[in-house]
């Protein structure tokens, strides 16, 4: 509900160079005004260099909109960098619209001026929507530097990525990164939230994801999946479902050594310590990768530690069936003797072997919160897996009333199990538990408050995987022979997961963005989903083609010309339509042979298999109608962002743009619009031209302020 308080003179939707001026000239006016956007200096925002506008020699397009909203907010303005959800027309006093955020924020005005600006124009034609991540490209798309991707040893935030590392990609393989890239970034962030993986991930409005949807037919029985499709992230729907690839490869080790993981020497196929003493024991320098070895490993997980003199695994005395078990696998995988003390409630098994110890450090890390798996277990048959799950249970595992779970404080292990409990057809939920809300209500051992230093990560298996789990625990759940049904909130099916979306936010974001571009396959994770990568580095030393004529067009060419082999432009009209600064480097690129143009001519069809090979053409260029190309890219303008506002019954022309008069004004009582929305076809789309119509549309709304409230509205 709102409020008096809630009542504004005018309200202004858009961030970008219309709705900015027009909250400047609308407080000059002395009009109490609140300025609603998405992302800062809207299409601006995208350029790298301004060397146009009065007053700077170069500035870039995000730094321009942060001194502008500056001034916004000096002047006294109510800014909120939120998404509106709808514009409701009143039949009142003292309002004539209501914008509402959500339903905690809606907010009345006596005049509203909108400036949504444009949303990016796409082909329409054959080919487009099939080929669009694989070889079909719109812009350029990023992620946070913290996000994290999918990488050979687990989890690894993206500003963090070498370029040595390999990304899981979208048909479950790791690919090489083939180039990092990063650039600054002002606008909004997504964070999507699915089910059963519960940490949020981080992205770009704009960033392309793999979705589909989910159709329950629950009297057939039936569930139809239907075919995935790319979608940015910022129009994600609740009843979408996100992709994580199943990592299907099965490539079994049967054999380690000692001496492929240490410096060590071996003599007759033993190996000594570095620093061998009389006590020291030589041991064989080949390891069997058996059931054994995987499930002695489980136990390390769970409850081992690396001490000066070797290794300790650690039971209750009372778990006698695991401390036989774990000490007849310590004998016939190293022929080793372990010795067992047992301290007050604590059986301690103890492997006096610097060799072992070594080995276990470099392999599976050292302490609780870095415990982790080498990259080729990820590959190992199930049947081993297996052993590794049952060991690591014992020790780390509980069951609960309704599922089987594992706690952990090692993000990397809690990551890398997900990937294997995804191979046997088992849907694991991660979630973590921060260490600041577990310390608020800290345990108690005796008269001892437990305290955490680390974050807990627990995997639960329930619902439809309880069976499967059972099947590899050797435990039967107690729930098994209890439950008539389950529900299922999440599939697999041809080699993926399917994730329901839980929750989008979209939140303001300034900083430094990453991607990347990976070879043979340009996806990655991120973290919990399949996102696509940056596809201008994908097609170095490749043609492509680029649509459009106009400053983003050639300046796009030009970016893309940096990596591929040649750029040519395909372009309708008779001429490019750039400013001269633009058009002169473009046409050094075109002596070098890296740029050519073909004018006159649309694309109607975009050609392929698997990938881009070419587009069609509407008529003949130097005798064909099929240009060859590895990629395609698409500047061709926007399409005006009349979504808020056709409901309220606006006049919008063919094109699609709304129509206004000379002052601003459209056909309903109190609504203005200015900037890129609204067709001004003689006059070229510029920032400055926007900043005038946003500062002549305030000053409209400040007279029919003043003629519907006269009283109430004071003078200049």
């Amino acid at each position: 509900m709102t409020s008096k308080k809630d009542i504004y003179d005018v309200i202004i939707i858009g961030i970008g160079p219309a709705g900015l001026t027009a909250s400047i000239y609308a407080s000059r006016y002395k009009l109490k005004n609140l300025v609603v956007g998405k992302i800062l200096a809207g299409e601006l925002a995208n350029a790298k260099r301004v060397e146009n506008y009065p007053g700077f020699n170069s500035i870039s397009g995000l730094e321009l909109g942060e001194k502008w909203l500056e001034q916004v907010k000096n002047l006294g303005a109510t800014v909120l960098t939120k998404e509106v959800g709808r514009i409701d027309k009143l039949k009142e006093k003292e309002a004539n619209f209501l914008v509402v955020i959500d339903d905690k924020e809606q907010y009345k005005t006596k005049a509203l001026i909108v400036a949504t600006g444009s949303e990016r124009r796409r082909l329409n034609i054959p080919g487009e929507k099939e080929f669009m991540g694989r070889g079909v490209s719109y812009c350029t798309t990023c992620l946070p530097p913290e996000e994290e991707v999918v990488v050979n040893n687990s989890l690894t935030a993206i500003g963090d990525i070498g370029i040595t590392k390999k990304v899981l990609t979208m048909n479950g393989s790791f690919q090489n990164i083939k180039e990092i890239m990063a650039r600054d970034y002002d606008g909004k962030m997504v964070e999507v939230k699915t089910r059963f993986f519960t940490e949020p991930v981080k992205l770009t409005a704009n960033h392309p994801v793999l979705v589909t949807k989910i159709r329950n037919n629950y009297h057939q029985k039936l569930t139809v999946i239907e075919k995935p499709q790319w979608k940015e992230a910022g129009k994600l729907e609740n009843d979408d479902a996100l992709m994580y690839p199943l990592i299907t490869k099965v490539e079994d080790k049967k054999i380690l050594k000692f001496s492929e993981v240490l410096n060590v020497e071996v003599v007759k196929g033993k190996v000594k310590n570095n620093q061998e003493t009389h006590t020291s024991l030589r041991l064989k320098d080949k390891i069997l990768i058996n059931k054994s070895f995987l499930r002695l490993v489980g136990y390390y997980l769970a409850e081992g530690s690396i001490t000066h003199e070797g290794v300790n695994i650690y039971f209750n005395k009372d778990e006698k069936k695991y401390i036989k078990d774990t000490t007849g696998l310590i004998k016939e995988v190293f022929s080793l003797k372990p010795f067992v003390k047992r301290e007050n409630n604590v059986a301690r098994i103890c492997i006096f072997s610097t060799l072992v110890r070594d080995l276990f450090y470099s392999l599976f890390g050292k302490l609780a919160p870095y415990k982790k798996i080498p990259h080729w277990m990820l590959f190992l048959p199930q049947e081993k897996q297996a052993e590794l799950i049952k060991g690591w249970y014992r020790g780390d595992g509980c069951i609960r009333e309704k599922d089987f779970c594992i706690v952990t404080t090692s993000r990397k292990l809690a990551y890398q199990t997900r990937d294997i409990f995804l191979r046997f057809k088992t849907i694991p939920s991660l979630q973590m538990r921060k260490k600041v809300k577990l310390n608020q209500c800290p345990g108690m051992i005796g008269k001892r408050k437990i305290r955490f230093k680390h974050d807990k990560y627990h995997i639960a298996i329930g619902g439809p995987s309880l069976i499967k789990m059972s099947q590899i625990l050797g435990i039967k759940h107690p729930l098994l022979s209890k439950r008539k049904r389950t529900n299922r909130h999440a599939f697999i099916k041809n080699k993926y997961l399917y994730l329901p979306i839980r929750q989008t936010k979209k939140s303001d974001y300034k900083g430094q963005v990453y991607n990347l571009a990976v070879k043979n396959n340009n996806t990655f994770i991120a973290k919990n989903f399949i996102v696509h990568n940056c596809d201008s580095p994908f097609f170095r030393n490749k043609n492509v083609v680029l649509i459009g004529g106009s400053d983003s067009a050639v300046s796009g060419a030009i970016h893309t010309a940096q990596y591929a082999k040649k750029t040519t432009i395909i372009y309708r009209g008779e001429k490019l339509r750039a400013e001269p600064i633009w058009l002169e480097e473009w046409h050094k690129l075109e002596a070098k042979g890296k740029g050519g143009v073909i004018y006159n001519t649309n694309i109607i069809k975009v050609l392929g298999e698997n990938k881009v090979t070419g587009v069609r053409l509407d008529h003949p260029y130097q005798g064909k109608t099929v240009v060859p190309a590895d990629g395609v890219f698409v500047e061709i303008g926007g399409v005006p962002g009349t979504t808020l506002i056709q409901p309220l019954g606006v006049d919008i022309d063919e094109a699609g743009y709304v129509k206004v008069n000379d002052s601003m004004e459209t056909n309903i009582h109190g609504l203005f619009c200015a900037g890129d929305m609204i067709d001004k076809s003689k006059i070229i789309k510029q920032a400055i031209i926007a900043m005038g119509q946003g500062a002549r549309a305030a000053a409209s709304a400040f007279k029919f302020i003043k003629k519907e409230t006269a009283p109430q509205v004071r003078g200049i």
